[in-house]
C-alpha cells in the first residue's frame, strides 16, 4: 500500500507522541541519600497527618524534609532539615498541604508580604502559619451547602404552592403592573426633556457634517487613494487568477492520482461512522441503565447508602495509608574480624520500625569457620577406664567425652523484638545466631552516633561445661550510612574468646516499603 505524504507525516507524529507519553510515565525521581543541610523550626497550630520525613516544599520545589515533630505548650513545634543548596527568605509562613487523592501530607512554605533581604539560617524560627481545609472538611461544607439549598427550595415550594403564596404572587404581579404604569406616566411627563435630547443629537450630526465639508480636500484625497488601490488590484487580478488556475490544476492532478486512496479513505470513514453510531447507541443504553439505578455503577451513583459506603471506604484507605507510611525499613551489611581466633563473620540485617519506640530485627549471620557445636558423651565401664581413651575426664568406671565440632558454610538466623526505654536504651529479646538470647543497646548521646551493646545467648546445658556466649561491642556511626565497631566476643570461654574489629553500611530503603505493602498482612495498631 502506497502512503501519501500527509499519511506519512501523520504516522510519524502519532509514533512520536506515543514515545513521548511512554518516556513521561517512566521518569522517576531517584534519590540515593540525603544531602547535608541546616535545621530550622516551624510552629503550627495543628500537624494532623504530618509525619517524620514528610517533604518540605517552597514554590513547588522540594527543599527539605521534616526531621522531628513535638508538642510544646499550646502549639506544635516542627523541626525542618533544609538542603544547604537552598536559601529561603525569612518572611515565610508554614502550611500543611495534601498531595494526591488519598491526602498524603507535606509542609509548604509560603512567602508572606514582600521579600526581604534576610534568609533563614540554622536555628531560625518560622512563627507564621496558615490553616488549610482538608478533604473531609470540604466534604462536610458541601453537604451543609446542599442541605441549605434543599431547605430554600422547600421553603419556596411551600410559599408558592399554598393559598397565601398564590395571593402574594397575585399581589406581586399587580405591583409590577402599577410600576410599569408609573414609568409610562413619568416618560410622558418628561417628553420635553426627551425632545431636547433629540435636538442635541441633531446638533452633533450637523457639527460632524460641517467638519466633513471643511476637510473636503482630505476626503477627496482618500477617495483618490482608494481608486488607485482598486486600479492596482484590477491590473494584478489576471496574474492572481493564473496562479489560482495553476493551484487548482495541481490539486486536480493530486486528486486524480489519489482517487483510489480517497475512495478507500471514504469507505473507511463510513465504516468508522457506523461503528461510532453503534457505540453511541451502546453509550445511550448504558447511561439510561445508570440513570435508572441498574447495575453496579447505577447503584453506586443513585444509592445514597452505597455512596456513604464508598466514602467510608476512602476514609479507611486514608487511615491505612497514613499508618503504613510510618513504617521505616533499614538495611545493613556488616563484617567482623576476630584477631585472636582468625575467624571472620558477616551479617545481613533488616530493621522494620513501625514506631519510634519499637522495631523488629531480622537477619542472617555466617562465619568462615562455621557454627560450633559441643557434644558431651558419658561412658560407664565394668572396670577401669581403658588406657587407649585419650582426653575426657573421669575416674573409676565412668568417663565423659566432650567434643566441639564446626559446620562450615552454615547460616545462622536473627529474629528479635526491640523496645526502647527513656529515649536512650533499647532492650532486645529473641534469636541471636540461631540461639535464644537477650541484648541491650545504649546511646549516651542524643545524636545516636555512639552505641554501646551487650549480647547474651547460647545458654548451654551445665553438662557441656561451657558458659553463655557474651559479646560486648562499641559502634560509632561515621555518617548516616557508614559505621565502625570494635569489641570482645565470647569472653567467658577461653578457647573461643577474641577481640574483634569491623564495620558496615546501613541505609533507609523506601522501595522495600512498597514491596511489603503488596503482601496481604495486617498493619500494627498505634
Amino acid at each position: 500500500m502506497r502512503f501519501t505524504l500527509e499519511a506519512k507525516v501523520g504516522i510519524f507524529v502519532v509514533i512520536g507522541l506515543l514515545l513521548l507519553g511512554y518516556m513521561t510515565t517512566k521518569v522517576e525521581d531517584l534519590k540515593l541519600g540525603k544531602s547535608d543541610g541546616y535545621e530550622i523550626i516551624a510552629y503550627l497550630n495543628d500537624a494532623s497527618g504530618l509525619v517524620k520525613d514528610s517533604y518540605v516544599k517552597y514554590r513547588g520545589v522540594e527543599v527539605g524534609k521534616v526531621k522531628d515533630i513535638r508538642l510544646k505548650e499550646n502549639h506544635v513545634e516542627v523541626v525542618l532539615l533544609i538542603d544547604k543548596q537552598y536559601k529561603l527568605p525569612s518572611n515565610v509562613a508554614a502550611i500543611v498541604r495534601s498531595s494526591g487523592f488519598l491526602g498524603e501530607k507535606y509542609l509548604e512554605l509560603q512567602t508572606v508580604g514582600k521579600e526581604t533581604e534576610g534568609y533563614l539560617t540554622t536555628g531560625s524560627e518560622i512563627k507564621n502559619y496558615k490553616s488549610s481545609a482538608d478533604f473531609d472538611e470540604l466534604q462536610n461544607k458541601f453537604s451543609e451547602i446542599a442541605d441549605d439549598i434543599k431547605a430554600i427550595t422547600a421553603s419556596l415550594k411551600e410559599v408558592i404552592a399554598s393559598d397565601n403564596g398564590k395571593a402574594d404572587m397575585k399581589m406581586t404581579l399587580q405591583n409590577i403592573r402599577y410600576s410599569t404604569e408609573y414609568i409610562r406616566q413619568m416618560l410622558e411627563e418628561n417628553q420635553k426633556r426627551i425632545n431636547q435630547i433629540v435636538k442635541n443629537i441633531e446638533a452633533i450630526t450637523a457639527s460632524i457634517k460641517n467638519v466633513t465639508e471643511a476637510n473636503q480636500e482630505n476626503v477627496n484625497q482618500l477617495i483618490t487613494n482608494l481608486k488607485e488601490v482598486s486600479e492596482t488590484l484590477k491590473n494584478q487580478t489576471p496574474q492572481i487568477a493564473k496562479k489560482i488556475n495553476n493551484i487548482t490544476t495541481n490539486i486536480d492532478d493530486l486528486v486524480g492520482n489519489s482517487k483510489g486512496d480517497l475512495r478507500e479513505t471514504i469507505s473507511n470513514i463510513k465504516v468508522v461512522t457506523a461503528k461510532l453510531e453503534k457505540t453511541v447507541d451502546n453509550l445511550n443504553d448504558i447511561t439510561d441503565k445508570i440513570n435508572k439505578g441498574k447495575g453496579t455503577v447505577g447503584t453506586l451513583i443513585n444509592d445514597n447508602e452505597t455512596a456513604k459506603d464508598v466514602k467510608d471506604t476512602i476514609k479507611g484507605l486514608k487511615n491505612l495509608v497514613t499508618t503504613y507510611d510510618r513504617f521505616k525499613f533499614y538495611l545493613s551489611f556488616s563484617g567482623e574480624k576476630m584477631w585472636d581466633t582468625g575467624e571472620s563473620k558477616g551479617y545481613f540485617k533488616l530493621k522494620i520500625q513501625p514506631r519510634k519506640n519499637k522495631y523488629y530485627l531480622l537477619g542472617l549471620a555466617t562465619s568462615d569457620q562455621g557454627k560450633s557445636t559441643t557434644t558431651v558423651t558419658d561412658y560407664n565401664y565394668s572396670g577401669n577406664v581403658p588406657y587407649y581413651i585419650d582426653g575426657g575426664t573421669g575416674s573409676g568406671t565412668s568417663y565423659r567425652e566432650v567434643k566441639t565440632s564446626r559446620t562450615k558454610d552454615s547460616l545462622t538466623f536473627i529474629a528479635q523484638y526491640v523496645q526502647r526505654f527513656y529515649d536512650q536504651l533499647d532492650l532486645r529479646i529473641g534469636i541471636m545466631e540461631s540461639e535464644f538470647g537477650v541484648g541491650a543497646d545504649y546511646f549516651p548521646f542524643k545524636d545516636e552516633k555512639l552505641q554501646l551493646s551487650m549480647d547474651a545467648y547460647d545458654f548451654s546445658d551445665s553438662d557441656t561445661d561451657r558458659k553463655p556466649h557474651l559479646k560486648a561491642k562499641l559502634q560509632y556511626n561515621l555518617t548516616k550510612n557508614l559505621f565502625l565497631n570494635v569489641g570482645y566476643d565470647d569472653f567467658l570461654n577461653d578457647d573461643t574468646k577474641s577481640g574483634f574489629i569491623g564495620g558496615g553500611i546501613m541505609f533507609l530503603d523506601e522501595d522495600l516499603k512498597y514491596l511489603f505493602g503488596k503482601i496481604p498482612t495486617s498493619v500494627p495498631g498505634n
